[in-house]
């Protein structure tokens, strides 16, 4: 969902898409795609994505403008965690960038993303996973504006009963990739800068979802504490360019 900044070297170290055929898990607005193509350009890279989302909204607009940098650029609307229409197998390459937190909205559900990912990859096909490490603190003091926007997001999630996202820390995903039979494990870990346009993006549309979604608790002044909450924040964020939050990416095989 973010733009990656610090991390980028890390991600693209010892990576080549040419004559590949890349699975990209979770489109949202596109901003990992966006820069998937620009490394398409960079090295006249011939590759092929596929890229799922269970969110179709944005599909046109990405096709339209990134459509013609790659040999094949799929879009397709689905659950990471029950790819049917990808063959075992079939892909060179699989990036998840902050994704398998949203999967993983129903726990134990990336394990199954996971596993999907292995099917689907090749021998020796190069899985990619970027996500937040959960830090859980009232206010850390690195991480301000993340804290805040984490405690936000999760706490309108549970006030309208939806579910949310529920981060993972490497050491547990190392784990869970070690069980799904993946090898050469590695991560690194970052101070990430996300884009505070995008986040105050974000944060509107958990705002919306507070006004206008079903609320069975219906108490009209926690509804307005949690709108107050949330439009200072993003007040807050306008003013910034971006703001620290802590990362890593890991690396595995197939």
């Amino acid at each position: 969902m973010y733009q990656i900044y610090t991390a980028d070297q890390y991600l693209w170290e010892g990576l080549n898409l040419d004559g590949k055929t890349v699975l990209e898990g979770g489109t949202s607005w596109g901003n990992t795609t966006g820069r998937i193509a620009e490394k398409v350009r960079e090295f006249n890279w011939k590759t092929k994505l596929i890229s799922v989302d269970i969110d179709d909204s944005h599909f046109d607009e990405i096709k339209e403008k990134l459509s013609e940098d790659f040999t094949e650029l799929n879009l397709r609307k689905g659950d990471l965690s029950k790819l049917d229409f990808v063959e075992d197998n079939s892909i060179d390459v699989v990036i998840c960038n902050y994704t398998l937190s949203s999967v993983n909205q129903f726990p134990l559900r990336a394990i199954q993303a996971l596993k999907e990912f292995y099917r689907v990859l090749k021998p020796a096909g190069q899985l990619i996973i970027m996500e937040e490490i959960p830090l859980w603190a009232v206010e850390h003091r690195d991480y301000p504006y993340w804290s805040q926007r984490l405690r936000v997001i999760k706490s309108i999630s549970v006030l309208k009963a939806m579910a949310h996202f529920n981060e993972i820390h490497p050491i547990d995903l190392e784990e869970a990739l070690k069980i799904n039979g993946y090898k050469d494990i590695r991560y690194q870990e970052f101070k990430e800068f996300i884009d505070s346009s995008l986040a105050t993006r974000f944060l509107d549309k958990r705002k919306q979802t507070l006004l206008k979604g079903y609320n069975d608790i219906d108490n009209e002044n926690l509804t307005k504490g949690f709108v107050e909450i949330t439009e200072k924040l993003m007040k807050e964020l306008e003013k910034e360019e971006s703001f620290a939050a802590p990362a890593y990416i890991m690396k595995a095989v197939k």
